[in-house]
C-alpha cells in the first residue's frame, strides 16, 4: 500500500499533486495542520495536534491508492448520511489528528480544481456523511474512531464559494494553500 500516489494509480490524476501536498503537510508540518483547523470551532484544541499517520495506515488495509485518499462511502440503509439526488460517494482525503487530551479529529477533504463545480448534493452531503463516520453507524475500513470532524473544501477563486461555504467548516482557496503546504501546485 503506498504512502503517496504512484504511477500505477490512475484515479484523479489532475487532483493528485494537490492532495499529495496536503498529505505531506499534514504528515510533516505542524503549521499546515494548524492551518487546516484555523477558523473552525476546533482550532484551539487541535492547532498542535499530531497526525495519526501510522494508525490510519494500519487500519486502512491494502488499497491501491495512498491510505489517506479515496474513501468510498457505502450508504447506510437507515440514516440521513446521504442527500437525495447526490451522486458523490467518495471523500478525496481523510486525515486524523489527535490532541494532547487524547481527543481525535477527522479532517474530511474535498478537492476541486479551479473552475471545477461540485456535483448535485455533493457539498450538502459532506457533513451528514462525516457525522455518520464519527458516530460509527456502520463498520468502515480505515476509519479510526474519532470525537470530532471538520469538512474542508480546497478550490479555486472561480468556485462559487457563496453557495457552498455553508456546507464546509473551511473553504481554502488554492492561492492560500500554496503559502502553507510545501509543494502545492501553481
Amino acid at each position: 500500500m503506498p504512502e503517496f500516489f504512484t504511477e500505477d494509480y490512475r484515479y484523479q490524476l489532475a487532483a493528485q499533486p494537490y492532495l499529495a501536498a496536503i498529505a505531506r503537510g499534514v504528515k510533516d508540518h505542524p503549521a499546515s495542520r494548524a492551518f487546516l483547523v484555523r477558523g473552525t470551532e476546533y482550532a484551539q484544541s487541535y492547532e498542535s495536534a499530531k497526525p495519526l499517520w501510522q494508525k490510519q495506515w494500519q487500519a486502512r488495509g491494502n488499497p491501491k491508492c495512498p491510505f489517506w485518499s479515496n474513501y468510498w462511502f457505502n450508504l447506510c440503509q437507515s440514516c440521513n448520511c446521504r442527500i437525495d439526488n447526490s451522486a458523490s460517494m467518495e471523500i478525496d482525503a481523510l486525515f486524523f489528528l489527535e490532541n494532547s487530551e487524547g481527543k481525535r479529529l477527522a479532517v474530511h477533504i474535498e478537492m476541486k480544481r479551479d473552475g471545477e463545480a461540485l456535483s448535485i448534493g455533493q457539498a450538502e452531503a459532506y457533513r451528514p456523511r462525516a457525522e455518520c463516520y464519527r458516530d460509527q453507524r456502520r463498520v468502515r475500513k480505515g476509519v479510526l474512531r474519532h470525537d470530532h470532524f471538520i469538512a474542508v473544501l480546497f478550490c479555486g477563486a472561480q468556485t462559487d464559494t457563496r453557495l457552498v461555504r455553508q456546507y464546509f467548516d473551511r473553504v481554502i482557496l488554492h492561492d492560500s494553500a500554496r503559502n502553507v503546504f510545501p509543494g502545492y501546485p501553481k
